[in-house]
């Protein structure tokens, strides 16, 4: 009996010296990662990110479609107005509007980085500084500019330890982009339809590098706007850097181009505001659609003084689209890439459905069903 316990003793004794001699494995949250943001900053994180603040819909929404929806600890305030759409997060808190974030509030949620847009005007130009202090990183990602978009969905996923998940996401977007591309490529210059994109306020549009004009040029169509004359730079929050996203034009410049299609966002910044209390959502994604909204701003376009001549009112190709943030200028944009191909060459994509493609991609990576109204008429 005695010889027994010696000999346990003898074995405990050498588990302990052994762990003490042994090196303590590294956990996952001890290893850490670098990415290169599309600002250009390379940021060392830890691997992979268990807790983060998203202060963008489109970076909630890529968050949510790579699986890692249970790592979000607070979300923006167009996400918690949204949230019909963002039904899994309705519970997480709000860390402010855009571009003004409730600093303190994402240092108490103590997420390890914090997600933000690299493109003005909601860049936070501050949250460096204000954040790095209490040991969060932040990364720009965009996530709505189909020219960093895969690369940001990469990084993205490198970070969260889905890359696999990243790219089945990017194959899925990506042969829809790649069908719609390949059958408007050798429609010559001088046949393709002209097409104007306005923003939410009245000869106000997007800069050429963003994301809208982009997508005109991607659907085969030619953006009238990009070589108008600017009036001015436009941004809907004075305190906040535009560096040439929203411009304002002449009206009378858009006659003299005289567009074949002719499409608006509509939104209304007052319902983010005040996170729907002035008004329900029904644009969008919604189980209670409206389309007065919609039918109303598009009888402005087509009631403006000298716009009754353009070949895209009179053959009454003005479509309203939804809002920006969850549309043409979010992760869905291939989504919105066919709805506006469809309708520069109806004839051309006769046989695509945008409707069906979107209701795949909200079934398949977010598990919602298909509602509300994107596109009027």
């Amino acid at each position: 009996m005695k010889n027994k316990i010696r000999f346990v003793a003898a074995v405990i004794v050498a588990c302990l010296i052994a762990g003490a001699i042994l090196p303590i494995p590294q956990t996952s949250a001890q290893r850490t990662i670098t990415v290169e943001d599309s600002l250009g900053h390379e940021v060392e994180l830890p691997y992979p990110i268990e807790r983060l603040v998203t202060l963008t819909p489109a970076a909630l929404e890529v968050a949510w479609a790579l699986g890692a929806e249970n790592r979000v600890v607070g979300i923006d305030q167009f996400s918690k107005w949204n949230d019909e759409f963002f039904l899994a997060f309705r519970d997480k808190p709000s860390v402010g509007l855009p571009p003004l974030p409730n600093y303190e509030k994402i240092i108490d949620l103590n997420p390890q980085v914090v997600i933000a847009f690299a493109s003005p005007p909601l860049g936070y130009p501050k949250l460096e500084n204000r954040l790095e202090v209490a040991g969060i990183k932040v990364v720009r990602l965009n996530f709505h500019d189909p020219k960093t978009y895969d690369r940001e969905v990469k990084a993205f996923g490198q970070m969260l330890g889905r890359k696999k998940r990243a790219e089945e996401f990017l194959n899925f977007s990506g042969s829809w982009v790649n069908e719609i591309e390949e059958r408007v490529k050798n429609i010559p210059l001088g046949e393709r339809v002209r097409v104007y994109y306005e923003w939410i306020k009245p000869y106000t549009i997007y800069g050429k590098e963003a994301g809208p004009s982009q997508l005109i040029t991607m659907a085969g169509g030619v953006d009238v706007a990009s070589e108008v004359e600017i009036t001015s730079s436009y941004s809907p929050f004075p305190f906040a850097p535009t560096a040439g996203f929203f411009l304002s034009i002449r009206g009378e410049s858009i006659v003299e181009e005289d567009p074949q299609v002719i499409l608006k966002d509509l939104m209304n910044l007052l319902d983010i505001v005040f996170v729907g209390r002035m008004a329900p959502k029904t644009i969008g994604y919604t189980s209670k659609p409206d389309i007065r909204r919609m039918e109303e701003a598009r009888d402005e376009i087509m009631n403006r003084a000298g716009f009754g001549g353009m070949d895209a009112v009179k053959n009454g190709d003005v479509y309203i689209f939804a809002p920006s943030p969850e549309f043409a200028m979010s992760p869905r944009w291939p989504v919105a890439l066919g709805y506006i191909a469809k309708r520069c060459y109806p004839d051309r994509f006769e046989d695509i459905a945008p409707e069906s493609f979107h209701k795949e991609w909200l079934e398949r990576w977010y598990g919602l069903e298909y509602k509300g109204v994107y596109v009027y008429p």
